[in-house]
């Protein structure tokens, strides 16, 4: 399944980790929800089904559903993934 669709309204905050949920390729999976697998290239402001202002980061396909979103360094992307550098 395609990685850019995302899975209903699900979204999850996280530093480093792109806020849509999608639908799982993993077979088996029945079409569950797993997390956004690409790289961070984006923050921003996303709002909720309710209404609430939330901050996220995103991937290259899902910057499209953000407000007031900037493009994140390579550096950022690295330290909140866990990577290290030399």
């Amino acid at each position: 399944m395609d990685h850019e669709r995302y899975y209903a309204e699900a979204f999850y905050v996280e530093p480093g980790r792109c806020f849509r949920m999608v639908t799982s390729s993993t077979p088996g999976s029945q079409g569950s929800p797993t997390h956004c697998p690409k790289p961070v290239k984006f923050r921003g402001r996303f709002q909720d089904g309710i209404g609430k202002w939330h901050e996220v980061w995103s991937c290259i396909d899902h910057v499209g559903d953000l407000t007031d979103w900037k493009r994140i360094s390579a550096s950022v992307t690295e330290m909140s993934s866990g990577t290290r550098g030399p």
